[in-house]
């Protein structure tokens, strides 16, 4: 069965989501359609762990099972106590699923939570579940005669087929059987019946016979020759549904149709060239495919690989047509523009296929402000939006924790308590929102709380506490210099240490993952009406959009995603500031930053002309001067090996057209860390 285990894993996580999102909205919203989604998804999930023989998953989901039942019928009303038990269902799912893919068993200690949820079950009523049974009728087919009409109906929406199997003798592990070929039939549309039902399919109370009805728009053979992949089957047979003539009441045509079941072939089963008429064609259905992420990666760096040498092929085809005049050379000059499009294209629809939403991402925070508000004594709304737009997914996987940091801060630092709130003239329930929104080749994520906001001088106040500056210092911070005080390592504002924050740890390392990322990370607060945390991140890390630069006869790359602008300087431009070097742009003060003294490079030509590349970190500012500007192009980012070890100012490198190496500035390393 180790064959099954990811796929097993696969659903499970999907249906673990799917449970904890739609009880999080259960308890404030209990409708009958939701109560049934989070039923079928509990169902779905007993049936598959016992599939698998994983007996404590089984019997867990099985007691979540009963007390949605319970839910459903009306025995017993959602309420706090029960919305707990069930997520803590869930939480202990979660880690059988993780020790199952750790190469173990389902082996996690569940009695007690067991325990509670039967107390549960018992306070309500012993009301039996109304549930939907298919009965064996001892005809041609096991499907219920009840049932032919409906399956009538849902003809009329699309082709219904008909699977029939027989297990071997010898078959040791029925349902698992049953449970493969359900889920081959899943996959390639919707199964409206199986008979036996699918309560008695678990339990293995049939024989070695099922059946069921699947609608699905693939041609018969295609899904056939699926189902042949089960294994332990004496025999399989696929045609599409036709309701047997007059099942219940002519016994010679159930004989007839009984004959023709019976000697039906077990290799193919081909329908009558009249019920194939108006079929969709083969391919003309939309299907999708699981691709292990590894692949995505090896593909992206692949067409790094050919986005280099497009550059290089196309500089080589730019020097040959400025030397020669040759219809030869046009010809190549074509093939040449031919072939950026086509990578260009083929770059954008891997990037498109590794893009994911942000949503995988949100759907963590309810769970967590649910819990945390909890436990604080608050009452907070979470509003989400925009959790569909679209990042690559290296980004997805880093930027989670920093989100789920910051929104922990807000809930316990922002909002303040009910009756706190209650006392300014303010709702007694907050509410923090957290939006993603696309913005040029960057995503913006916002996390704004309508709580109490920062208290800037008790900011600075902390800060001159603790020795991370002097008084003279703090008073000639701007706010937003103040601000950004709260990402600096050991400082908090919290009165009191808890369970949740308070120990000065955290902010800092929120800020260096989002710089590592190329992000920036902006702080706005109004004192008594909350904050707003702003991050704008790029879409991916494997290819940006750079502004390549000469310094000391070396070529760096500058991400143009942090340039504001850039400028000829002059030398009666410059002047000293506290003996640093600033130029008045357009009445602001920009301090200057010369690329040759940070990276320490030099040349003979030390009066050349120079440049100043405007770049900007949140609300600073800073030019940074370089010899001459090269021009705009798109580049791969290639990660230094570990024998570098840690440069400071250089977040990776790149291969240019020319076969040389440029080194890609990192803007946030660059800026000096005492501004």
């Amino acid at each position: 069965m180790s064959q099954y285990v990811d796929l097993f894993l696969q659903e499970a996580e999907e249906q673990l989501e799917v449970l904890e999102q739609e009880t999080l909205i259960l308890e404030r919203d209990p409708t009958p359609e939701r109560l049934q989604v989070i039923f079928r998804a509990a169902h779905t999930l007993k049936g598959s762990s016992r599939a698998m023989g994983y007996s404590r998953f089984a019997e867990l989901t099985h007691e979540t099972e009963n007390i949605l039942d319970q839910l459903r019928n009306g025995t017993l009303t959602i309420r706090t106590e029960i919305a707990d038990r069930l997520l803590e269902c869930i939480d202990t799912l979660g880690k059988m699923a993780d020790k199952i893919r750790d190469g173990g068993t389902d082996d996690v200690e569940c009695g007690e939570l067991v325990g509670q949820l039967r107390a549960i079950g018992n306070s309500g009523s012993e009301a039996p579940a109304v549930r939907l049974e298919v009965q064996t009728a001892a005809t041609t087919t096991l499907i219920s005669p009840d049932l032919f009409e409906i399956l009538e109906q849902a003809k009329a929406e699309g082709p219904l087929l008909h699977a029939r199997f027989t297990l071997h003798q010898d078959c040791v592990m029925k349902y698992v059987r049953a449970f493969m070929a359900l889920t081959i039939a899943q996959e390639h549309g919707e199964v409206l019946v199986c008979a036996p039902d699918q309560e008695s399919l678990e339990e293995e109370k049939f024989e070695l016979d099922f059946e069921f009805v699947v609608q699905t728009k693939v041609e018969l053979d295609t899904l056939l020759d699926r189902l042949k992949e089960v294994g332990e089957v004496a025999q399989v047979t696929l045609t599409e549904w036709v309701q047997p003539v007059a099942a219940a009441s002519k016994p010679e045509a159930q004989e007839q149709q009984t004959a023709i079941v019976e000697s039906a072939p077990t290799t193919s089963a081909t329908p009558e060239p009249s019920a194939n008429t108006g079929a969709p064609k083969k391919g003309e259905s939309g299907q999708t495919v699981r691709v292990d992420v590894t692949r995505l990666d090896n593909l992206m760096n692949l067409v790094g690989e050919l986005v280099i040498d497009r550059t290089r092929i196309a500089q080589i085809g730019l020097e040959i047509s400025s030397r020669y005049q040759d219809q030869e050379i046009d010809a190549l000059q074509e093939t040449v523009s031919h072939i950026a499009r086509i990578t260009a294209d083929l770059q954008d629809q891997i990037m498109k296929a590794r893009m994911m939403p942000i949503e995988t991402v949100f759907n963590r925070f309810p769970r967590v402000v649910r819990d945390l508000a909890q436990k604080l004594g608050k009452d907070i709304k979470l509003d989400l939006v925009g959790g569909e737009t679209e990042l690559d997914r290296s980004v997805i996987e880093v930027i989670g924790d920093p989100l789920l940091h910051i929104l922990r801060n807000s809930v316990d630092h922002g909002v303040e308590l009910p009756a706190d709130r209650e006392k300014v003239g303010k709702s007694p329930q907050g509410r923090v929102v957290v939006s993603a929104r696309h913005q040029e080749n960057h995503i913006v994520i916002e996390i704004v709380d309508d709580g109490k906001g920062i208290d800037v001088e008790r900011v600075k106040n902390k800060a001159i506490d603790q020795g991370l500056l002097t008084k003279e210092q703090a008073s000639k911070l701007s706010e937003k210099e103040a601000l950004q005080l709260i990402f600096h390592s050991g400082l908090s504002t919290a009165s009191e240490v808890s369970e949740v924050s308070g120990r000065g740890v955290g902010m800092d390392i929120v800020r260096s993952n989002i710089q590592k990322l190329g992000g920036v990370i902006d702080l706005e607060t109004t004192e008594g009406q909350g904050s707003k945390f702003s991050l704008r991140l790029p879409l991916t890390l494997a290819i940006i959009r750079g502004l390549l630069v000469d310094v000391a006869g070396h070529v760096f790359v500058l991400p143009l995603g942090s340039v504001i602008e850039t400028l000829f300087l002059e030398t009666n431009q410059v002047q000293r500031i506290n003996r640093r070097e600033v130029i008045v742009i357009r009445g602001q003060t920009t301090p200057l930053l010369r690329l040759r003294k940070v990276f320490d490079v030099s040349s003979g030509d030390s009066d050349a002309d120079s440049y100043v590349v405007v770049v900007g970190l949140a609300e600073q500012r800073i030019g940074l001067v370089v010899d001459r500007l090269i021009g705009e192009q798109e580049v791969v980012i290639k990660s230094l090996s570990r024998f570098c070890g840690e440069t400071a100012g250089v977040s990776g490198a790149t291969i240019l057209g020319d076969g040389n190496v440029a080194l890609i500035v990192d803007v946030n390393g660059v800026i000096p860390k005492d501004r």
